[in-house]
C-alpha cells in the first residue's frame, strides 16, 4: 500500500500586511467571497439560508456538543433581535461547554479512546484542554505545552499523549503528533525513502522523530495507583563493547537501538538542533512548530477547525498536507492560517468568524445537483459523533436532573474514583503480610492530586464521555479500529437501553420525559409540539401532527401512545445527524 506524500511545511518571511485589526466581520465576508468565487467558475447555485430551526440545532452541537433544550429553541425562535444568530454564537463560544466539545474532539484526534488509560488520563487530558481553551488561552501555547509536557498523569494531564503506548516507541510518538498537531504525515518515511518525494527520506524521518528521542516514560506498577511520569532524562548513548547489546533485556536492546538511530534533531524544513542536550530538543521542536514564520501548523489549524464545522476541510484528508494534496479554496485557507497567526492562535475568534459565515448558515436541504461536497454550497448532513449522540439523550432524559440522581445514587464522580481507592487501599494493607504477594505502595499524594482533577469534573459530561468510549469499545472492528462516528447498531442498541439514560427516557414513572408531557400540558397539539422541540430542535409540520395525533386517539393508554412517539422520534435519522 502506497502511503501518503508529505511535503515540508510552508515558511515565509515576516508579511508586510497582517490581519490583527481585521474584524471577525470581515473574515467572515472573505469566507463567503473565496467560497463564491468557486461557485461563479463551476456554474454553483447555493442552497438558501437555514431557516431558525436548523440553524440553532446545528449552531449548538457545532459549539457546546450537545443540542438546544426545547426552551432554549422557542427563545431563540421568539427572539426578533436582527443579530440574534451573532449573539447566539458568541454566547456559545463563551460557554464552558464549549471546551468540553472541544476537549471530547481534540481528545479523540491526539488520543484517541483506545489505549492505555491510567488513572483515566483520556478524561483528564480532555478537562486539561477544556480549561485552556475556555480560559482563552493562545492555541499555540497549548500546542507547544503538549509538545514538551512533562511531570506525572496526575500533576499534568498533557503527559497522556506520551502514556498511551508503553512502552514508548520514538518513531510513533513523532509520527503521531506531527500528524495530528501539524497536519504533516512524515511516519511514512520511517522504513523506506518515499517512492515520489525525494526529498522524504528513512534520514529525514530519523531527524523529525530525534526532537522526541530524550523522552523517558516510567511506570511503577508497584505503586497504587499507577501513576506514569514523563521526562526528558534519555542520555546520550556510549557504545557498547562486542557482544554486550545482546545480552540485554529485549526493550531494552529496542530502545538503545532507537536512541542511536534517533540521535541528530532536524526540524522538517532542514534546520538542524546543535546542541546534544536532549533536554531541549522537545522545546525546540515545539518552538519551531508554533512560529509565526512556519505557516504549516497555522494551515492546519485553520483546517481542522473548519471541519469542525463542516465536517470536512478546505483540504482533505485533514491532516495530510503534501505537494500531490491540493485545497478546494487555497487563497482561503492561506487567509485562515495567516490571520490564526496574526491574532496569536486565538480559535474562539477563528471559530465565530467561521459560524457567523454565510457559507456555515446555509440549509442543508436544496443541495445543488452539480456541487461536489468540497463547494460547500449546502450544509452537509453528518453524523453526531458518540459524545454528541449520548450528551443529546442525556440532555433529553434530563440533563442536570439526570446527573442529579446519579450524584445522588452514587455520588459525583470524585466520591466514585475515592472510594474505588480507598478499597485498593484496604486490599493492599490486607495483602501486606501474604509473603506471595509482590510489595506494593499506596500513594495517598497522587490519589488526591487526582480527585481534584475529577472534582472539577461535570457529572454529565463525564457520563456522556464514558458512554462514548464504552460505545467504541463495543463497535470496535477484529482490528480493534474504534468507530469515529455514530451508527445505529445493535451495539449501540443494547447500550442505550440500559442505565439511567434510558430510564429517564422510557417510561412514565413521575419525573419522566413522557410524565411531564402527559401531566403538564393539557393539549395533544401543544403536547406533540413539545416533543418534536425536545427531541428534533424543531416543530412538527401539518401532516407529522396530524398522524401523531391520530396515534395518540386510537390508543387507549395515553402514556404508552406518547412513549412510541418519542422511541419513533429518537429512531429518526434526523435525530442521529447534524444537518
Amino acid at each position: 500500500m502506497l502511503c501518503p506524500r508529505p511535503a515540508p511545511p510552508r515558511t515565509s518571511p515576516t508579511r508586510k500586511t497582517t490581519t490583527a485589526a481585521l474584524p471577525e466581520r470581515e473574515v467572515s465576508n472573505r469566507i463567503d467571497a473565496e467560497i463564491s468565487k468557486v461557485w461563479e467558475r463551476d456554474g454553483i447555485k447555493p442552497a438558501p439560508l437555514s431557516t431558525d430551526e436548523e440553524f440553532v440545532r446545528r449552531v449548538y452541537l457545532d459549539t457546546v456538543g450537545v443540542p438546544p433544550t426545547a426552551d432554549e429553541v422557542t427563545a431563540f425562535l421568539a427572539d426578533k433581535e436582527k443579530d440574534k444568530r451573532r449573539n447566539l454564537i458568541a454566547k456559545l463560544v463563551d460557554d464552558e461547554r464549549f471546551g468540553r466539545h472541544l476537549g471530547d474532539l481534540w481528545g479523540n484526534i491526539i488520543l484517541g479512546r483506545g489505549g492505555r488509560d491510567y488513572g483515566g488520563s483520556s478524561h483528564l487530558f480532555a478537562l486539561w484542554l477544556s480549561e485552556r481553551i475556555n480560559k482563552g488561552d493562545k492555541f499555540s501555547d497549548v500546542i507547544y505545552d503538549i509538545v514538551t509536557a512533562s511531570g506525572s498523569v496526575s500533576e499534568n494531564p498533557a503527559v497522556a499523549v506520551y502514556t498511551r503506548e508503553v512502552p514508548y516507541k520514538v518513531a510513533n510518538s513523532a509520527g503521531t503528533i506531527t500528524k495530528n498537531l501539524t497536519g504533516v504525515q512524515v511516519q511514512c518515511a520511517e522504513c523506506h525513502d518515499h517512492p515520489y518525494e525525494e526529498a522524504w527520506t528513512e534520514e529525514v524521518f530519523a531527524g523529525v522523530a530525534s526532537f522526541w528521542s530524550g523522552v523517558q516514560v516510567r511506570v511503577n506498577n508497584r505503586v497504587q495507583p499507577v501513576d506514569p511520569t514523563v521526562s526528558d532524562d534519555a542520555q546520550n548513548i556510549r557504545p557498547l563493547p562486542p557482544g554486550a547489546m545482546e545480552k540485554l533485556p529485549t526493550d531494552a536492546q529496542n530502545r538503545l537501538r532507537e536512541q542511536n538511530k534517533y540521535s541528530k534533531p532536524v526540524t522538517l524544513d532542514g534546520q538542524e538542533i546543535k546542541t546534544q542536550n536532549r533536554k531541549f530538543w522537545r522545546p525546540a521542536m515545539a518552538k519551531w512548530m508554533v512560529s509565526a514564520e512556519n505557516k504549516q501548523t497555522a494551515r492546519y489549524m485553520a483546517n481542522r477547525f473548519w471541519s469542525f464545522a463542516f465536517g470536512s476541510g478546505i483540504l482533505n484528508p485533514i491532516d495530510d498536507f503534501n505537494s500531490f494534496n491540493e485545497a478546494s479554496h487555497p487563497e482561503l485557507l492561506e487567509f485562515l492560517g495567516n490571520d490564526l497567526i496574526d491574532n496569536k492562535y486565538d480559535i474562539k475568534r477563528l471559530f465565530r468568524a467561521i459560524l457567523n459565515s454565510r457559507t456555515y448558515q446555509l440549509s442543508s436541504s436544496d443541495r445543488p445537483s452539480k456541487a461536489e461536497n468540497w463547494h460547500f454550497a449546502s450544509a452537509p448532513v453528518r453524523q453526531l459523533n458518540p459524545e454528541q449522540f449520548f450528551g443529546a439523550l442525556i440532555q433529553i432524559a434530563g440533563g442536570g436532573d439526570l446527573a442529579r440522581a446519579i450524584r445522588t445514587r452514587g455520588g459525583s464522580v470524585a466520591d466514585q474514583l475515592k472510594r474505588r481507592y480507598e478499597g485498593m487501599k484496604k486490599r493492599a494493607e490486607k495483602e501486606s503480610d501474604n509473603e506471595n504477594m509482590r510489595e506494593s505502595y499506596y500513594d495517598e499524594e497522587t490519589v488526591n492530586r487526582l480527585l481534584a482533577w475529577y472534582e472539577k469534573f461535570d457529572d454529565s459530561w463525564f457520563v456522556r464521555r464514558s458512554m462514548a468510549q464504552n460505545y467504541a469499545q463495543l463497535s470496535s472492528d477484529d482490528e480493534m479500529v474504534e468507530a469515529d462516528s455514530f451508527s445505529l447498531t445493535i451495539d449501540q442498541a443494547l447500550l442505550v437501553m440500559n442505565g439511567e439514560v434510558t430510564n429517564g427516557l422510557s417510561g412514565s414513572r413521575r419525573g419522566s420525559v413522557v410524565w411531564k408531557l402527559v401531566n403538564e400540558t393539557k393539549d395533544d397539539d401543544q403536547r406533540i409540539e413539545k416533543l418534536f422541540l425536545t427531541v428534533l430542535g424543531r416543530k412538527p409540520d401539518s401532516s407529522e401532527l396530524r398522524s401523531m395525533k391520530a396515534h395518540v386517539k386510537e390508543s387507549k393508554d395515553l402514556n404508552a401512545a406518547y412513549e412510541d412517539l418519542m422511541f419513533a422520534l429518537l429512531a429518526t435519522t434526523e435525530f442521529a445527524t447534524n444537518h
